[in-house]
């Protein structure tokens, strides 16, 4: 991975497996981010409200409430909105997260480099 400085990036990872989610937070953590974890949508939801990230990450398929959904709900919340890295294994469904407003779609399985790019990338947008 980069060894540009995460700058201390606060994340908020939305992902129903608790394996990938905790192989991705780990190297997350590994360079610099803060990470807090939520294992489905509406978990992801309430966390989002309470802890306000930088940035989300969140799968597509979950149950509860899928990211499509969270991501819906995300923008119909007041600003500012967190930006979201939208990731899954579905063609179809990141290229609806993006028609939601995703900031970045990623195709699983995700590069940790890739997505500590795609995260940093979302950390600068204004929402």
């Amino acid at each position: 991975m980069s060894t540009e400085p995460a700058s201390d990036l606060f994340v908020l990872l939305v992902e129903d497996d608790r394996d990938l989610a905790e192989v991705t937070q780990a190297a997350l953590q590994h360079e610099g981010l803060q990470v807090a974890v939520a294992y489905d949508g509406q978990e992801g939801l309430e966390m989002a409200e309470r802890l306000h990230p930088q940035v989300i990450i969140t799968d597509l398929v979950m149950p509860i409430l899928d990211g499509l959904e969270l991501i819906k709900r995300l923008g119909e919340r007041p600003p500012p909105h967190s930006p979201v890295v939208a990731v899954s294994a579905v063609g179809s469904r990141l290229r609806a997260a993006r028609e939601l407003g995703a900031a970045d779609v990623l195709l699983k399985p995700v590069d940790p480099a890739d997505l500590l790019l795609s995260v940093r990338k979302a950390a600068r947008t204004v929402h």
